[in-house]
């Protein structure tokens, strides 16, 4: 007699910064059509804070947050960029979000507690991605932790001892985590069109050169590019060569998103975040086909 294994579904959530209110979007539609059948979720960056949402069941707060706070100049202000604080202050946020937009942690935990949920963070010590377990009560920390951009914030966050940073620089897309926790259907939420590629960049050479002391950290910086278009590849074409019994499905922009990391504009923030809510529905109504 034949065993069939039972399916695993897992929910990988790419960051983005102000980008994410597509993922926003895309997982209120998933609230509103209560679905959720995921058993591994991970999260990186911006798209952690949405996640942190989703999971506490609270429609429509993380888009109230992002847009709040994208023309609050105590949040980001070029003015600081050479501050202690940086352009973007996460002190502000995580003190703003608490007393505004406080996670429902008791709900959140209680909805994780058959599942797997994990925050990406980058090791300071040597580019290594580090793997942060949501079901914790250092949840905001956490989130602080895997939001630390270089330069553009503090630049790190301690936690267990451990010097941390955006989990962007070591696992943007953790769809192979995924695929260690033996997940074998597996929703990518992107923030970039599928086609999308990076590109050898200044900020990452920079970084590189500023870590030159640690050199795996440094490689790590100098060839973000590259670690990123892998992963693209990987779900775009080379998956099913590897995992024949594995189903991945993408939800991402059908093209660039109007806003940028650091866009303030209201209006292209309510049109991703639209753009993300019409993605999320079409998605399940093909999931129910």
């Amino acid at each position: 007699m034949k065993i069939i294994k039972p399916r695993k579904y897992g929910l990988v959530i790419q960051g983005g910064t102000l980008r994410s209110i597509f993922t926003s979007g895309v997982l209120d539609a998933f609230l509103l059509s209560k679905y959720n059948p995921f058993k591994y979720i991970v999260g990186v960056s911006g798209g952690a804070m949405c996640m942190a949402y989703y999971l506490s069941k609270q429609l429509n707060v993380s888009y109230h947050l992002m847009k709040t706070l994208s023309s609050d100049p105590k949040f980001m202000n070029w003015l600081n960029m050479f501050s202690e604080e940086g352009l973007i202050n996460l002190d502000y946020l995580e003190k703003y979000s608490k007393t505004n937009f406080p996670i429902n942690i008791k709900k959140l935990n209680r909805n994780c507690l058959l599942k797997n949920v994990e925050i990406v963070t980058t090791s300071l010590k040597d580019g290594s991605p580090v793997y942060l377990s949501a079901n914790d009560n250092s949840l905001y920390k956490y989130l602080r932790a895997s939001a630390s951009i270089p330069f553009l914030t503090k630049g790190k966050c301690i936690v267990n001892n451990l010097h941390l940073m955006d989990g962007g620089w070591s696992d943007p897309i953790p769809v192979k985590r995924a695929i260690e926790k033996n997940c074998t259907d597996i929703v990518v939420i992107r923030t970039h069109p599928v086609s999308h590629r990076e590109e050898w960049s200044y900020f990452g050479s920079f970084g590189g050169f500023w870590h030159r002391d640690k050199p795996k950290l440094s490689k790590r910086f100098n060839e973000d590019y590259i670690y990123y278009n892998e992963t693209a590849d990987f779900l775009e074409f080379d998956y099913p060569n590897h995992y024949p019994n594995l189903n991945i499905h993408q939800i991402a922009p059908t093209d660039y998103l109007k806003t940028s990391s650091y866009n303030t504009d209201h209006n292209m923030l309510d049109d991703d975040y639209r753009h993300g809510l019409h993605q999320g529905l079409d998605f399940i109504n093909k999931m129910k086909k």
